[in-house]
């Protein structure tokens, strides 16, 4: 038998409390933008893939098209912040105490985020440069 086979699985303790809880607020507007923001990106990323033709704008106006895996790598990036601010508007709603669990939710993904969009980026440029 392992030695850390007691640990597996097991969920992290919630962070010590020195005040009392408040859960989350977020402000209508806030929530309203968010939602906005998921739809519009779900559906730039979606109307992406159906042309295979996804454009990432760049800094000083020129940008990339994406084409193929970089295209769906890139809308898994989009994804991804599309679930980080629908959970900070579920979790206005969600009133146990459960913050840090969205907090390490929006930590993993943002993580995963980056990943997606730098791997994405990496691969384009290999496949022109292979061309």
């Amino acid at each position: 038998m392992p030695a850390d086979r007691g640990r597996q699985g097991r969920k992290p303790a919630p962070p010590k409390r020195t005040a009392p809880r408040t859960p989350n607020s977020v402000p209508l507007r806030q929530r309203i933008a968010y939602l906005i923001a998921s739809t519009c990106l779900i559906a730039y990323g979606g109307f992406g893939l159906y042309a295979n033709d996804l454009y990432v704008p760049g800094r000083r106006g020129i940008g990339t098209h994406l084409h193929d895996e970089p295209a769906l790598l890139m809308v898994g990036a989009l994804l991804c912040g599309v679930l980080i601010m629908l959970s900070i508007v579920v979790d206005h709603y969600d009133q146990r105490d459960n913050e840090f669990r969205y907090r390490q939710f929006a930590r993993r993904l943002k993580v995963l985020g980056l990943s997606l969009f730098g791997v994405s980026l990496v691969w384009h440029l290999a496949s022109r440069l292979a061309n």
